[in-house]
C-alpha cells in the first residue's frame, strides 16, 4: 500500500472514534506520558495542540506548565515549515486557519536544540520508529534539528501497523506510547 493509500486509510480510522473513545484513549496516553521518567526529566518539553480525532495531550500540557517546565508548541511560519514557541498559560493560545489551535503570533521562539523531548502527533506508527505524518513534512524538517531531544509519538493502537514505509528524508522517532504501551523504538 502506498503512502497516499496509507494515509487515507488511517485517517479514516480515526475520524471513526468517537468523541467519549477519543478521551479516554487520550486520557490514558496523558497518564503514560507523565509517568514516564523521560518527561519527568526533561525541562523543554515541545508538545503538541491537538486538533480533530488526534490524541489530545492538553492534560500533558497542563502538568507541564504547573511543574514549571517549558512547553512549546509548533507555529507554521511557510509552506512546509515550522518552529516550536513557548506556550506560558493557556491564555497564549489563539485558533488560526481551519479552526487550528497555535500559539500567539508574537510567542518566544524556543531551537530546537534546546528542546529535550519531542511529542510528536501522526496518522500512524510502527515499533521500528517509522512514521506517517499528513504529508507536509513538517515534523520530518523540524525535527532533523532536535538533535538533543526523545522523540515520542502518540498514537492511538489502532493507528500501529507492522511496518511504515519510510523515505530517506522521514525522521524516526525514538519512543512510542498509546492508550496500551509505552515502548522503546528500533
Amino acid at each position: 500500500m502506498d503512502k497516499k493509500q496509507l494515509r487515507k486509510e488511517l485517517k479514516s480510522l480515526r475520524n471513526r472514534l468517537s468523541k467519549a473513545e477519543v478521551a479516554a484513549k487520550s486520557a490514558s496516553i496523558c497518564q503514560k506520558i507523565t509517568a514516564g521518567s523521560i518527561y519527568r526529566d526533561a525541562q523543554v518539553v515541545m508538545a503538541y495542540l491537538a486538533f480533530g480525532n488526534e490524541v489530545n495531550i492538553d492534560a500533558v500540557i497542563t502538568d507541564a506548565l504547573q511543574k514549571g517546565k517549558t512547553v512549546c508548541v509548533p507555529f507554521i511560519t511557510g509552506p512546509h515549515t515550522m518552529q516550536a514557541v513557548q506556550l506560558k498559560t493557556w491564555a497564549d493560545v489563539a485558533v488560526g486557519a481551519y479552526g487550528i489551535r497555535t500559539a500567539a503570533q508574537d510567542a518566544p521562539v524556543i531551537t530546537p536544540q534546546d528542546i529535550d523531548l519531542v511529542l510528536v502527533p501522526g496518522l500512524g506508527f510502527d515499533l521500528s520508529g517509522g512514521r506517517i505524518g499528513m504529508g507536509a513534512g513538517f515534523y520530518d524538517r523540524f525535527l532533523k534539528d532536535c538533535r538533543n531531544a526523545v522523540k515520542t509519538g502518540i498514537t492511538y493502537d489502532i493507528l500501529l501497523r507492522e511496518k511504515i514505509i519510510c523515505d530517506e528524508h522521514d525522521e524516526k522517532i525514538d519512543f512510542l506510547i498509546t492508550e496500551s504501551q509505552a515502548a522503546k523504538c528500533r
